[in-house]
């Protein structure tokens, strides 16, 4: 193996030759977990602006009914279902996420390879697998590489979401190691996404784009389009394009893919508890604990500190957001709500409630104090802890700190907790009968033969 293309051959290989009995037990239920809440987030999603824009604009665009719109039931080609699917899934900021990819990997995962699955009647075991291959093939990339990506301002759900749609679709497909290559070219040309759009309906576009993205590089590089074969490696490829000019040492990264499986490291996948960037989940969950165990009137807090690391505005870009999406984006706005609601769900996050004279009264009396150190590259330790101190009129001061928020896979939501949030989500568009039979199979999607009788399901 050329030590210079040594990670491209690795990953045409690991993706020809994973075969669903090779992936551990453990990936597997990680993946049908994350399948399950990204159905759900969807459809809730589907009774947002931007899916009446989607569906009009696919409409207008034309394809032939080869897989569905989640919800909706309207048929159109992989590619566009899959643009859609993709778009509604992260429409809410509500679907998974994952250190190990520093982005929201089943929403650019799960519409691949549902729409390429349901044209060629693939089963719930072939979904299974592929989802795992593709999430390992991004999870495996260093974090230093990703780090310096994300820094710079590129969205890497929409730009290695890209490679790890093309992954997970060529493994469906089975595409021969050529072909596999050939896929991951394509997709490196078609990534993109900025994180400036943060708050905007054009982030969830990012999803869809990224899982529309390895429909098309793997349907060309089927058909023998041609593109670099290392891509990863090559002087001007996708590193050193997207901003990481050091040396890497491809041969031991290359050692990783497979080794281990990122999906269920304390990196993984991790199901979202609130509808709002991950990065607010710390502090809501301060805050809960804080109303827990003691009384105050929100007319007596003086001030409220925030307890951050020196790079917490990253993606909380908002510190007085004025819509609802920019309030998924604000640590203020969503402290705020907890405070005053005691819960933080898809209601929340409406241009009425973020701008309630309440609300903007709290956030006026909060300020962001840097009391953690950097977080440790590519560890969930130390990943994003936030800290809550509301000073009272009586002088009291109530202290609360979060190191690992709900729903990281150190702090998982249990079983109850999960059907909740599916019926909650789901409840938004299918009838109860419906709800009930969907998440039965979802539950069960290792033995479905063929995953056409699930979409029936997910459709009002």
């Amino acid at each position: 193996m050329n030590k210079n293309n040594c990670f491209s051959e690795k990953v045409s290989n690991f993706v020809t030759q994973t075969k669903y009995d090779d992936i551990p037990e453990e990936a597997i239920n990680a993946a049908c977990l994350g399948i399950a809440d990204f159905f759900g987030v969807a459809l809730a999603g589907t009774r947002e602006k931007l899916f009446t824009i989607l569906l009009s604009y696919i409409k207008k665009m034309g394809g032939s009914p080869q897989a569905s719109i989640i919800g909706d039931g309207y048929k159109t080609s992989t590619y566009q279902a899959a643009l859609v699917n993709g778009a509604i899934g992260h429409a809410l900021d509500y679907d998974d996420w994952s250190m190990a990819i520093n982005g929201h990997p089943t929403v650019f995962l799960a519409p691949a390879i549902l729409a390429l699955g349901e044209e060629t009647g693939a089963s719930g075991r072939d979904l299974l697998t592929a989802y795992v291959i593709g999430f390992e093939v991004c999870a495996c990339i260093p974090w230093l590489i990703k780090k310096n990506h994300y820094d710079q301002g590129w969205h890497l759900t929409g730009t290695l979401g890209s490679i790890g749609a093309a992954a997970a679709a060529s493994s469906l497909l089975k595409l021969n190691d050529a072909q596999v290559k050939v896929a991951m070219g394509i997709a490196a040309s078609l990534a993109a996404g900025i994180r400036a759009n943060n708050g905007t309906m054009t982030k969830p576009l990012h999803a869809g784009q990224a899982a529309a993205n390895g429909i098309q590089a793997v349907l060309l590089a089927q058909s023998g389009y041609t593109a670099r074969e290392n891509i990863f490696e090559v002087e001007r490829g996708l590193i050193k394009s997207f901003g990481h000019n050091e040396e890497v040492n491809w041969t031991e990264i290359s050692e990783i893919l497979g080794r281990d499986y990122f999906i269920t490291s304390p990196e993984g996948l991790a199901i979202k508890p609130y509808p709002s960037c991950g990065g607010t989940h710390f502090a809501i969950d301060a805050v809960f604990e804080i109303k827990k165990n003691y009384q105050f009137d929100l007319d007596d807090i003086v001030e409220i500190e925030l307890g951050v690391n020196p790079i917490a505005d990253l993606p909380l870009i908002y510190r007085r957001p004025k819509t609802g999406l920019q309030g998924k984006f604000s640590l203020d706005y969503t402290v705020a709500r907890a405070l005053i609601s005691g819960h933080v769900n898809l209601d929340d996050f409406t241009d009425e409630r973020v701008n309630q004279p309440e609300v903007l009264n709290l956030m006026d009396k909060m300020k962001w104090i840097v009391k953690y150190p950097m977080p440790k590259q590519g560890s969930a330790s130390e990943f994003d802890p936030k800290s809550i101190l509301i000073k009272l009129k009586d002088g009291r001061e109530i202290f609360k700190e979060v190191l690992v928020s709900k729903g990281m896979q150190e702090n998982p939501l249990t079983q109850e907790e999960f059907k909740e949030k599916y019926f909650y989500c789901a409840s938004v568009v299918l009838p109860k009968e419906k709800v009930i039979e969907s998440f039965t199979m979802l539950s069960n999607l290792k033995e479905i033969e063929d995953i056409n009788e699930l979409m029936k399901t997910l459709i009002k």
